[in-house]
């Protein structure tokens, strides 16, 4: 987790646990709905819980994503690049279509299904994945749940998740 150590420790830009401050979640406990902080910070306009919020779920989420990138940037690429090749767009060349145009709405829109399928097939390691993110900043969420009813052999809860889970995946 160098990124918590980057960000966090080293150059004191993100919070390194948490979902709110301590503070603004003693204020946010108090006029609280629906317990979403993002439809109870709109509906009550109190943005600046909002923006707390948004500030501590930058790094978990920059975590999460960054796990997932590298594997979409490459598929992406080689794609658009096999893509690139076919004869459609080599006649839409010959018509003189932009290049641009051909790259975004010929190359790109027909590279799409290939990284549209491996975006539902990497769900479930997104799923795994926040179990450990949530863990280590400290973050309530649903996964830092099923961890905690492992720990507590809560065999129910766990199962139930787990069915959740792939019914999500399916």
């Amino acid at each position: 987790m160098c990124y918590v150590y980057i960000f966090s420790v080293s150059l004191r830009i993100f919070p390194t646990s948490l979902r709110l401050s301590p503070l603004i979640e003693i204020e946010y406990s108090r006029i609280s709905i629906t317990n979403f902080i993002l439809v109870d910070s709109i509906i009550l306009n109190r943005f600046n819980i909002l923006a707390d919020w948004l500030h501590h779920l930058f790094l978990p989420s920059f975590v999460l994503g960054i796990y997932l990138s590298g594997i979409f940037v490459r598929l992406t690429y080689a794609q658009v690049t096999e893509t690139l090749f076919k004869d459609f767009i080599t006649a839409a060349r010959a018509r003189g279509i932009p290049e641009r145009r051909i790259l975004y709405k010929y190359g790109l829109r027909n590279a799409l299904i290939p990284i549209v399928t491996m975006m539902g097939l990497q769900f479930a390691a997104l799923l795994s994945g926040a179990v450990l993110t949530e863990t280590v900043f400290n973050w309530p969420g649903i996964d830092s749940l099923v961890y905690e009813s492992i720990l507590a052999r809560d065999y129910n809860l766990v199962q139930g998740s787990i069915i959740i889970y792939a019914f999500l995946v399916a």
